[in-house]
């Protein structure tokens, strides 16, 4: 049935997981690795009686789909016409089977993984959340009997992970499985794909060696480390509209057009805690239509820090000259920068702020990268050119005008004093 529905390569790679306890699988983007997982925990499964796999991912919502990737199976199963998966009972984040059997997925956290044993699944294993922690809990499930399987894939992050530290101890050791597919590999051996439309379309070369060509990142000049932002990520946070807020709104509004965006990020506090309610992504309006949303906001918010920097100029002044004091004009100068980042940063080392798991924003926040320039300047910027690292700097605007007390200044205004 394999050689109906897996690309030569997910053969391959399924026949390396059967012969070993142990496997690791370094996998581009785009490749199928959900769906052949979702295939070996079904096989898994009725090949065994009250066997039970337990699939680990990132999140609840990709543990969701997980389960779908499951239950397409399941259905073409019963489609095909064999009798065995008739009284198969699948819900939201388990699947049972007549023979005991099941398919169990949880979000990445060390106390959802406890008091299971069976085979362990960890999708996307380098977006762990707490991930060494996680694979302490989890790693005694695997060792109770010597059939029970431990299988790791993922696309690679950073050296610091526990996915790298994983791929490391495959190395050269014959109980692991170790496999590295890159978008290349998958081409050539049947995915219909066109790699350099993706590349074109993904337009970031640092993104485009770690998605697709499974380079793993160094993290040394990395502001935000993954591991640290998905610390602060949580699931629900963001409401439909900012007038159900009750407690304190602070507005960051980072200007672009054309070529880049206008962002405005939108937090709520709580206690002591920033929550990100909303998250609003302008793509190419016009001065007047950007300023009629950003206007409505501002009526809300405590305070409101904006770019001033370049076009961001005259929407600054607009709306200083309507709500007053609250607007922060912030012109963008490399200490301006330094001391937005550095703000930024240390809300998320101490987990003082929560913002969704959405990939655009991880993405954004993980870009920017502290650098020494050849004159002794510190530097804060997007990984590449193309980079702007809109929803940043917006956030890191944000996070200003919360943290302004007594009286209200300007970045711009420091400039001039410092010149």
């Amino acid at each position: 049935m394999a050689d109906r529905i897996l690309l030569p390569y997910q053969i391959q790679a399924l026949r390396g997981i059967e012969r070993h306890k142990y496997s690791v699988l370094l996998w581009s983007r785009q490749t199928g690795k959900s769906f052949l997982l979702a295939y070996f925990a079904i096989k898994r499964c009725i090949e065994r009686d009250n066997h039970s796999v337990l699939v680990i991912s990132p999140s609840e919502r990709q543990s969701k789909e997980f389960m779908l990737k499951v239950n397409l199976h399941l259905q073409a199963l019963k489609v095909s016409g064999m009798d065995s998966f008739e009284d198969v009972s699948s819900q939201v984040l388990e699947a049972k089977f007549p023979n005991r059997s099941r398919i169990v997925a949880v979000p990445s956290k060390p106390e959802t993984v406890r008091g299971f044993t069976g085979d362990v699944i960890m999708d996307e294993a380098a977006f762990f959340d707490r991930g060494y922690e996680v694979y302490q809990a989890v790693f005694p499930t695997i060792t109770r009997r010597p059939e029970y399987k431990l299988v790791a894939i993922s696309t690679p992050r950073s050296k610091k992970d526990l996915f790298y530290f994983l791929w490391e101890t495959a190395k050269d050791d014959p109980l692991w499985f170790r496999m590295k597919l890159t978008i290349y590999d998958a081409v050539n051996m049947g995915l219909k794909v066109d790699p350099e439309e993706l590349r074109r379309g993904l337009r970031d070369e640092d993104m485009w060696r770690t998605e697709y060509l499974c380079e793993f990142m160094e993290e040394d000049e990395i502001l935000l480390p993954y591991e640290v932002i998905q610390s602060c990520e949580s699931e629900g946070i963001e409401v439909r509209s900012i007038a159900e807020l009750e407690g304190d709104v602070y507005v960051g509004v980072d200007i672009g057009r054309r070529k880049d965006l206008t962002v405005i990020s939108v937090l709520e506090e709580v206690g002591d805690v920033f929550y990100l309610r909303k998250l609003e992504v302008l793509k190419k309006l016009p001065f007047s239509e950007q300023f009629r949303i950003i206007d409505h906001i501002a009526s809300y918010a405590r305070r409101i820090a904006v770019d001033e920097t370049g076009i961001g100029m005259q929407l600054a002044e607009e709306l200083r000259r309507k709500h007053g004091s609250k607007v922060i004009p912030v012109y963008f100068t490399a200490r301006a920068k330094e001391e937005l980042a550095e703000k930024l940063k240390a809300k998320f080392q101490d987990r003082l702020i929560r913002v969704p798991p959405d990939r655009d924003l991880r993405e954004d926040l993980h870009s920017v990268r502290r650098s020494i320039t050849a004159s002794g300047n510190v530097r804060y910027e997007g990984s590449s050119s193309d980079s702007h690292a809109d929803r940043f700097w917006s956030l890191a605007l944000a996070v200003h005008a919360a943290t302004q007390r007594g009286p209200l200044w300007s970045f711009k205004f420091l400039k001039a004093r410092w010149v």
